[in-house]
């Protein structure tokens, strides 16, 4: 019999098609000594979009299943509490909810939907995590911006190199049980709003010191990074604006309409990226000057969480100060 690798998606309508391409992604490059047991976390999602989904697997059928979950009684318990802003919604909260759901497995893995597979997914699920919480790679997008590397270790206490994308896990669902994590998430999400990253912000605070390192290769994100090896490339993630059913010239978008073109999506991918406007993507422009703007706020306001853990009398991390270029942001802070 093969051994079993479950794996989570969060997904919506809006999200569905490229959910479709990275799924048929992951299982073309699945080894087929393993048998993935997809779950697909919802609250609603069209009769249409999930035949096609559905569709998509059947095509790998001796290699995968895939199951529809409804989350809509986990988060009517938390009504109002989740935090959201541009492009996130509330699926971006639900990899929180495996571990109580799913008490059957000790380790999954989760995926948001923006990606594509060009690696066998088998290798990220037979990581040994021992005593960590999960294994991820550094969020790219943080460790080469000064911004938001300073926000990491001033607002969040998270080493600057060591803040992980929550986009791509593997989770110890065994110990998120025993040690409540869950419930942890809630008590935090009720008393601090983070507004840079949300869930992965939460994420990241919560598993401090317990996160097993990957290689960059499974979260690379669309961009071009002279000291990452494309050899070692596992799944491309299409976060922010680096989306090519949005723009062109993305890096590595030919991964991408690999998958897509041979997708039942793929009509509807097309009609996306062809309504898709100017004024839109000057809004996307927008709203990642703000992320950044909003990530030095937060990390010099003497308001922000870590300020708020020290007052409680938590240790802070050793001074950073000597480590950041970003002397605009250090100036602020000393202000």
């Amino acid at each position: 019999m093969k051994e079993i690798i479950p794996v989570f998606f969060a997904v919506n309508d809006n999200y569905a098609p490229y959910l479709g391409v990275a799924i048929k992604s992951m299982l073309e490059n699945l080894n087929r000594k393993y048998f993935c047991k997809i779950h697909i976390l919802i609250t609603e999602l069209s009769e249409k979009h999930t035949e096609l989904l559905k569709q998509v697997v059947a095509e790998y059928s001796r290699h995968a299943s895939i199951v529809f979950v409804d989350v809509a009684r986990e988060c009517k318990k938390m009504a109002g509490m989740f935090h959201m802003r541009d492009y996130y919604s509330q699926e971006t909260y639900f990899r929180f909810f495996i571990s109580p759901l799913f008490p059957q497995y000790d380790k999954v893995v989760y995926l948001d939907c923006d990606i594509v597979v060009t690696g066998d997914v088998s290798e990220l699920y037979r990581q040994e995590l021992g005593n960590n919480m999960v294994a991820a790679a550094v969020e790219e997008v943080v460790y080469v911006d000064d911004d938001l590397g300073f926000y990491s270790e001033k607002c969040l206490g998270v080493p600057w190199k060591e803040y992980f994308g929550a986009g791509i896990l593997l989770i110890n669902s065994k110990l998120f049980r025993e040690e409540h994590v869950e419930e942890q998430f809630v008590e935090l999400l009720k008393k601090y709003k983070f507004t840079v990253a949300q869930d992965q912000d939460y994420l990241n605070v919560i598993c401090l010191g317990r996160v097993k390192l990957l290689n960059l290769g499974w979260n690379k994100t669309a961009f071009e990074n002279p000291e990452f090896d494309d050899k070692d490339l596992r799944i491309v993630h299409y976060k922010m604006s680096w989306k090519p059913w949005l723009n062109d010239d993305v890096y590595y978008e030919n991964y991408f309409w690999k998958y897509a073109e041979t997708s039942p999506f793929f009509d509807e991918i097309m009609e996306i990226k062809r309504s898709y406007t100017d004024e839109e993507r000057l809004r996307d422009a927008i709203a990642g000057k703000k992320l950044l703007e909003t990530a030095v706020r937060d990390a010099t306001d003497p308001d922000n969480y870590l300020c708020q853990m020290e007052r409680n009398g938590r240790r802070l991390p050793v001074s950073v100060f000597s480590r950041f270029t970003n002397q605009r942001a250090v100036a602020a802070l000393m202000d």
